[in-house]
């Protein structure tokens, strides 16, 4: 057997140069190209002065977006990567940032990185590959960088509190101390809750720094009372359980992506809500924010934003809205239809309701207690009341126009734009829990997986080499 020869011990007389040796046409020369436009000035003023010179900021930039295209997104590992990897030596410049510089630089920064996303939108615009005949917006549940075991309701929040007092206080032994926090039950905390503050009981006994998870659960009850919220995470206060598709639960942040036809995302967000029925507005106000859409335009969002008060602003926006009602979805995913949301007819002229042969008169209106304006008719022969939203007349002209079939083709659009893109930013580039902490780190976090993906798609669409 004849193997190729190796050079194990030989020594290069004239050294390479780097660029040399990463494959023609990788996309860490595109990422290069893309960040030495931005502009730094700003930076200039910050830097400017005594001290300690700084890392240029295009150098932090380039490996943040690097890593994102690489799957490498904590800070310590991109501080390796530039000791390690040809292509973030290259892109770094032959400097090595600490890791402590990295994220820094990416928690300081979230304007700039915000800014750098609309850039990617203008790129893909200046080189004329963003389809804006068709926009679809979908939401992703992405978990939150905070344990289910540090969900603590007031209760619990109080028990930790006293045990923290009491170990800073005073000398005390750690069985002494469970017995003075734990061995009263009138306060009802469940066996769960007990077990999870028990553990950081025990983890922060001899940890010396107690003040500051007393400050994580001053933190914790603030965001508890001034959200009304029944538990809190004392990792990260500001995430919410939330369910996911496949029905389990988890602290999460709900991400929201506006994607053209060709999957270049014009827009996203990061909320604490756990239903995108709320995100439709903010979503619409922060593409048109970023690019100029068309008259023509047509937006396709899943039953989830099918609220009224939705399609009132699309109609009063002039928005060609594409969003079945929760029956429809059924009905178009071939399943069983258990839902009976907007079955009725409405007799414009008469104000009247039409439920199978059965007219209901308008009655009055009331609020309910989550806020939300309803109409209620009624009818006088079967003694019965008939229910429905304050937008219920739009809800009916929209049920009407998805039952076309062109409607129906447009609404299908949405698997082949926004979902694939929540598929590549969660399966492909990893992104399925974040790093950082709070609503401010998370939208950093979600521009940045954003400004990745385009940079990809782009450079795909524009046809450069493949690796």
């Amino acid at each position: 057997m004849v193997y190729i020869n190796s050079y194990k011990d030989q020594n290069w007389l004239i050294p390479q140069s780097i660029k040399n040796m990463i494959p023609e046409g990788h996309i860490c020369f595109f990422v290069e190209e893309f960040v030495e436009s931005l502009d730094f000035t700003n930076f200039n003023l910050i830097y400017a002065g005594a001290g300690h010179p700084a890392y240029h900021p295009r150098i932090l930039m380039k490996t943040i977006i690097m890593g994102m295209l690489s799957r490498i997104r904590s800070s310590r590992k991109l501080a390796s990567a530039t000791r390690e990897s040809f292509i973030f030596m290259y892109l770094a410049e032959k400097v090595h940032p600490d890791f402590r510089t990295i994220a820094r630089f990416r928690k300081d920064n979230s304007s700039f990185v915000k800014e750098t996303f609309k850039k990617t939108v203008q790129l893909a615009s200046n080189y004329k590959i963003i389809d804006l005949s068709f926009i679809g917006i979908d939401g992703s549940k992405v978990k939150a960088y905070a344990g289910k075991k540090q969900y603590f309701d007031k209760a619990g929040l109080d028990k930790l509190d006293k045990a923290i007092d009491k170990m800073m206080d005073e000398d005390i032994a750690l069985d002494e101390l469970e017995e003075h926090i734990f061995g009263d039950k009138e306060e009802g905390i469940t066996g769960i809750d007990e077990r999870d503050l028990r553990k950081i009981v025990r983890e922060n006994f001899k940890n010396k720094n107690k003040a500051k998870l007393k400050q994580k659960i001053t933190r914790a009850r603030e965001e508890l009372e001034k959200n009304d919220l029944k538990k809190v995470s004392l990792s990260d206060p500001e995430s919410r359980v939330m369910q996911h598709a496949k029905r389990y639960s988890e602290p999460a942040y709900n991400t929201q992506f506006s994607v053209t036809k060709n999957q270049i995302i014009v827009a996203n967000d990061v909320c604490q809500a756990g239903h995108d029925a709320s995100q439709f507005i903010p979503q619409i106000k922060n593409v048109k924010e970023n690019i100029k859409l068309k008259k023509d335009t047509k937006i396709g969002v899943d039953c989830g934003y099918s609220d009224g008060i939705n399609i009132k602003f699309a109609e009063d926006e002039k928005i060609d809205l594409y969003v079945p009602s929760r029956a429809q979805a059924q009905e178009f995913d071939g399943k069983e239809q258990s839902l009976n949301h907007d079955k009725y007819e409405y007799d414009w002229k008469k104000d009247e309701l039409i439920v199978g042969k059965e007219k209901f008169r308008f009655r009055g209106e009331y609020v309910r207690k989550d806020g939300k304006r309803i109409f209620s008719y009624y009818n006088e022969k079967l003694k019965k009341k008939k229910d429905v939203p304050f937008y219920f007349r739009e809800r009916l002209r929209m049920r009407d126009k998805m039952r076309e079939q062109e409607s129906k083709e447009v609404y299908r659009l949405r698997k082949c734009t926004v979902e694939p893109v929540i598929g590549n930013i969660k399966q492909n580039l990893g992104f399925r829990e974040f790093l950082l902490k709070g609503l401010h780190g998370t939208k950093i976090e979600m521009n940045l997986v954003s400004i990745a993906h385009n940079l990809g798609k782009i450079w795909k669409l524009t046809q450069r080499v493949s690796i």
